[in-house]
């Protein structure tokens, strides 16, 4: 894809949550890529809705500059363990 990234949030989901700042190992992704963008700007939003088990999950949409959904993706990740 070609322009720029501006992500809605200036983290990812995983940092906005009460756990360590560590390495969070992906098990399992998933990318479905819907659209070819057109130019210009596109937006990003990415939630971890849940945290139990020693998992996690993170959902992704990407949007493009008239609104159309571009990418959607799914994380399963360990939850990071500290020190």
């Amino acid at each position: 894809m070609r322009g720029c990234w501006r992500p809605t949030h200036s983290r990812p989901p995983v940092f906005n949550a009460d756990l360590p700042v560590a390495w969070t190992p992906t098990v399992e992704l998933t990318a479905h890529v819907r659209a070819r963008p057109i130019p210009g700007w596109l937006r990003c939003s990415f939630a971890t809705r849940l945290i139990t088990g020693g998992y996690l999950e993170a959902d992704g949409e990407i949007w493009n500059a008239d609104g159309r959904l571009i990418a959607q993706s799914r994380q399963l990740a360990l939850v990071p363990r500290s020190g």
